[in-house]
C-alpha cells in the first residue's frame, strides 16, 4: 500500500517530543567521507542493509547529536545549513524532496540505471514516541521513494495516489533513538562526468543517495541529514 504524505507548516525549534531535521551542504577537505565518518557513532545493526545504503551511495550513522559539529569539522566546511521541527510524524511526511529537473535525470538504483524525466524523488518518514522497559525512544521509519502526483499537487497523498510511484523499500530504516541522538545520512555529491565510448554516450548516472539528497550546483559537496531525537524530560 502506498504511504499517505502530507504537507504541514513547520517551525524551526523543538517544542516537544520528536524530530529536529538539520540539513548541511560542506565543502569537503581532501577526506574520504566513509572513513571519516566511520569515527562517529555506530553503523546500523543491519549488515545487508548498509550494503545496500552504501551501493546507493549513502553512509549512515547513528550517534551522539553533541558529537555531530566534530564530525562536520572533520569532513570540511558549512556551506548551507538549514533546520526544520517536525515533532511527532504519524503520517507520512516528506523530509526531503527533489523535483526532477526538465532534462531529466539518469539515476543509478540497485546496480540498475534508470533515466527518469518526470516526477518527485522523496525521503518519506514517519515518527513518534514509544515506550520501552523504563525509557522512553523515538520510533523513526524512512523510506525514499519516487512519484508523479495527479494535476495540481506535489506530495503522494492528500486523498488521491500518485500516477506512478515506486518506493525503495531496500534501503527503508527502521530504528529507535534515544534523547539526544541523532541519525545522521551523508552523501557525497559526484562531479558530475559524461562518457562518449562506443556504446554510452552523455553524463553517467547518479546514484540514488545522491539523487535524493543532492541538488543544482552541489556537485562535489558533500550532504549531511541529520535526523535529531528530542524527548522532553517527565521529571
Amino acid at each position: 500500500m502506498e504511504p499517505n504524505v502530507f504537507k504541514v507548516k513547520l517551525k524551526t525549534e523543538p517544542t516537544g517530543d520528536g524530530l529536529l531535521i538539520t540539513k548541511y551542504i560542506l565543502s569537503p577537505n581532501e577526506v574520504e567521507l566513509k572513513e571519516i565518518i566511520s569515527e562517529f557513532g555506530s553503523a546500523l545493526s543491519d549488515d545487508r542493509l548498509v550494503a545496500d545504503l552504501e551501493t546507493e551511495g549513502l553512509q549512515v550513522r547513528r550517534m551522539d547529536t553533541v558529537d555531530v559539529p566534530a564530525l562536520i569539522a572533520s569532513i570540511g566546511t558549512v556551506c548551507i545549513h538549514s533546520s526544520i521541527w517536525h515533532g511527532q510524524i504519524v503520517q507520512w511526511r516528506d523530509l526531503e524532496q527533489r523535483q526532477i529537473p526538465n532534462s531529466g535525470l539518469l539515476i543509478s538504483e540497485s546496480g540498475k540505471s534508470y533515466f527518469v524525466d518526470s516526477g518527485f524523488l522523496s525521503l518519506l518518514a514517519r515518527s513518534w514516541l514509544v515506550q520501552r522497559e523504563n525509557d522512553l525512544f523515538v520510533y523513526l521509519q524512512l523510506l525514499p521513494s519516487w512519484h508523479v502526483p495527479k494535476v495540481g499537487g506535489i506530495t503522494l497523498g492528500l486523498g488521491s495516489i500518485a500516477k506512478q510511484s515506486t518506493l525503495f523499500s531496500n534501503i527503508e530504516i527502521e530504528i529507535l533513538l534515544s534523547e539526544g541522538e541523532a541519525l545522521v545520512l551523508a552523501s557525497e555529491l559526484s562531479l558530475v562526468s559524461s562518457s562518449n565510448g562506443p556504446q554510452i554516450e552523455g553524463p553517467m548516472p547518479v546514484r540514488l543517495g545522491e539523487a535524493l539528497l543532492g541538488g543544482n550546483g552541489e556537485a562535489g559537496n558533500v550532504v549531511l541529514l541529520v535526523v535529531e531525537a528530542n524527548i522532553l524530560s517527565r521529571e
